[in-house]
């Protein structure tokens, strides 16, 4: 191989060709991997990552896949529509991601089926209005948070590891 009057050696193209190839496909790859880093950093702000619910008569009666009951669990109603929703969107998931998997439960009020009177009657309310957060403790009804800031204030006492609602 011939080399230029500094030591260089000439390269010809099929081996530049080569290289170029090379690097393209390491390229590629980091590329590939570094959006799979950050997906998986961020799928927890996803809605899409958390068990949900379709029922409103399916509240207090959540299962594992063995057919067991879930005795201690919180729903969070919420509509993509509903600007507090959105606001409280990321609080809500950073302590969701912090609980085991079957201890947080999505119910979208705008694709729910089936009728809201008896949860309505059971949580004491009159309508359902988003954003609500359901706490279910020992198989039962335990408690309701409307709103952003009272769903905000509870939020803050279970990432301190203070409220009583969950065990």
């Amino acid at each position: 191989m011939a080399t230029y009057k500094k030591g260089y050696k000439k390269q010809n193209s099929e081996i530049l060709l080569l290289k170029t190839i090379v690097i393209i496909i390491i390229s590629v790859i980091l590329i590939v991997g570094i959006a799979f880093i950050i997906g998986s950093m961020t799928s927890w702000k996803n809605y899409s990552s958390y068990n949900t619910i379709d029922d409103y008569s399916k509240v207090f009666d959540m299962e594992t896949e063995d057919e067991e009951p879930i005795l201690d669990y919180i729903v969070y109603l919420y509509s993509d529509r509903c600007e507090s929703c959105k606001d409280i969107r990321n609080d809500v998931l950073g302590v969701a991601k912090d609980l085991e998997k079957d201890k947080f439960y999505l119910l979208n009020i705008a694709s729910v089926e089936g009728e809201s009177d008896e949860f309505l009657e059971t949580i004491g309310k009159t309508t359902v209005s988003t954003p609500t957060l359901v706490v279910v403790k020992d198989g039962e009804f335990y408690e309701v948070f409307v709103g952003s800031n009272d769903i905000s204030d509870v939020l803050e006492l279970m990432e301190d590891g203070t409220y009583s609602g969950l065990n």
